[in-house]
């Protein structure tokens, strides 16, 4: 089978596509699309060395759909399915993938191969956030800076039906979008000087890596808490300081998976790429632009 692999740390140029031995695993499943995350470029940059090591060869790819080639009591050859590669390993950027029954469930018949690989990291993200970090509930005000990328949509679906006001935070191509997915107030980043916005809020979500915490700290009501999710080292140490900031640390359960099968949530696809231009697929993305998530189709 063929996958993509890198054997150093730097840019798309460090990326290849080998030929490899069938992957071992408790199910293997047969790859139809595999999602674009920034914790890609993250990785083979050399910035997540804590997390991902130092070791090569190294995989690519988090969160797939496809079709069980080997299967057990559970999933049967032939199943739809969507999951997760081991988050700091990879490997979902491969015809075949190996993966434990915890890191798959069926995929709806309501989503394409394409939609489900988009929902594992950047929807378990926006349920962790709204969830677990925000515990968002009916009435709260909300405000996510960047949200017409990957985990944007998904965020702003699931506060406004926990009842909250979200205002969001977009350039021109994505106003559209969110304002179809419910968001409340829509500013445009470039024409707004969103820090000094007169709201107050009880959660602001930063995905774009542009609005940091001091700046923030002025948005946010007296018991208001800021998310930052794309932490640094030393981000994640000083979450541990101040109770009113808060880090991102994907934590993908089988649970999670489930009920974001369950969600009836809506996936917008910015892009679709065949793999084989994986190269280019990953530059456009890094660049921005792109409303929603990026695909690439096996």
């Amino acid at each position: 089978m063929r996958k993509i692999i890198y054997k150093q740390f730097g840019g798309t140029e460090v990326l290849e596509m080998v030929e490899a031995a069938m992957p071992a695993g408790e199910i293997i499943v047969k790859v139809k699309a595999v999602s674009v995350n920034p914790l890609d470029w993250k990785l083979w940059q050399g910035e997540m060395t804590m997390m991902g090591g130092k070791k090569f060869p190294k995989e690519l790819g988090i969160d797939f759909a496809g079709v069980v080639f080997k299967g057990n009591a559970q999933y049967k050859e032939g199943d739809a399915v969507f999951g997760l590669a081991t988050i700091f390993k990879g490997g979902a950027m491969a015809e075949f993938v190996g993966v434990k029954a915890a890191d798959i469930t069926l995929k709806p018949e309501s989503l394409s191969f394409e939609e489900a690989a988009c929902l594992p990291v950047a929807g378990g993200a926006a349920w962790q956030i709204v969830g677990e970090i925000g515990k968002v509930k009916a009435g709260m005000e909300v405000l996510v800076n960047g949200s017409a990328g990957g985990i944007g949509p998904f965020l702003v679906q699931m506060a406004k039906r926990k009842g909250a006001m979200v205002t969001a935070v977009v350039g021109a191509v994505g106003m559209e979008m969110v304002r179809e997915l419910g968001s409340d107030v829509v500013l445009d980043y470039r024409s707004s000087d969103v820090e000094k916005i007169a709201s107050r809020f009880d959660l602001v979500v930063d995905l774009a890596g542009k609005m940091r915490f001091a700046g923030a700290r002025g948005m946010l009501k007296a018991k208001g808490v800021y998310v930052n999710t794309s932490p640094g080292v030393l981000d994640i140490l000083g979450s541990f300081v101040s109770g009113r900031y808060k880090v991102l640390l994907l934590k993908p359960t089988a649970e999670k998976l489930k009920a974001l099968a369950k969600s009836g949530l809506k996936v917008v696809i910015g892009k679709r790429y065949a793999w084989e231009d994986f190269r280019k697929g990953y530059e456009e993305v890094k660049r921005g632009g792109i409303v929603g998530k990026a695909v690439f189709v096996l």
